[in-house]
């Protein structure tokens, strides 16, 4: 949402950003119903990442204020780009939207392992959480990129429960997609407060985005996840070369 609303209409990417984190909180709520009621979303996974994704939301929001509109955009590229590399390299060398582990010996404790049942292969997936400190850390990094650049951190969140804790991608997704909301309501606060919430230019987004989430998580539970994961790759790549050339004055 923020690369269109820069690229499409012009608009400066604090208002972009404001705007897109106002709308996260509430198509998050969309989709993630159907996540949750479909038992994909993984509560507990969330629940203890969110600490760490809460409090790097609200890092990120307060130190945007003073940061250029250049620098924004090009950290922003560059997290896109990365969650693209990562996930794209995992998924070459296995041929598989994500790689079965046993749980490691904090989600033992926190009995952060789940299964949900994958309607597009018609059979129970259950699976472990592994390296779970390291996304903990990661989690809070995407805080602190979706509180800096206005957007929900499914970019960085993913690809870590993914590649890095083994979470198959549609749990991932539903999982961050449950976790979106509460990190952007954290951080949209700091927006309001500082006049990044442009209602002209939020209104139409939240109701776009409204309608598309909840198309999406519906088509979401019937593709198939090494689809789903390659999808999102494309997405990421094509957004974050288009905003790295714009933030080095390319374009």
């Amino acid at each position: 949402m923020v690369p269109l609303l820069v690229f499409i209409l012009d608009v400066p990417i604090h208002l972009a950003a404001g705007a897109s984190i106002v709308a996260v909180v509430a198509t998050s709520s969309v989709s993630a119903s159907v996540y949750v009621r479909d038992e994909i979303t993984n509560m507990r996974l969330g629940m203890f990442l969110e600490m760490a994704t809460t409090l790097g939301a609200v890092t990120g929001a307060s130190i945007m204020v003073g940061i250029s509109e250049s620098v924004l955009r090009i950290i922003f590229a560059l997290s896109l780009l990365y969650a693209a590399v990562i996930m794209w390299y995992q998924m070459r060398n296995t041929g598989r939207s994500w790689l079965p582990m046993e749980n490691d010996w904090m989600a033992n404790k926190l009995n952060l392992g789940s299964d949900y049942y994958d309607s597009a292969r018609d059979e129970t997936i259950a699976y472990g959480v592994s390296r779970s400190l390291p996304t903990f850390i990661i989690s809070y990094i995407a805080g602190v990129i979706s509180g800096l650049l206005g957007i929900g951190g499914g970019g960085v969140k993913v690809p870590a429960m993914n590649v890095i804790s083994s979470v198959p991608m549609k749990a991932a997704v539903a999982t961050s997609n449950f976790m979106i909301g509460v990190t952007a309501s954290a951080s949209a606060l700091v927006y309001i407060r500082n006049g990044f919430c442009d209602g002209f230019i939020t209104a139409p987004v939240v109701l776009g985005t409204l309608i598309g989430s909840f198309i999406g998580a519906k088509v979401a539970l019937r593709v198939r996840g090494v689809v789903l994961k390659r999808i999102f790759i494309i997405i990421l790549l094509i957004l974050g070369v288009r905003m790295l050339a714009s933030g080095v004055g390319l374009l």
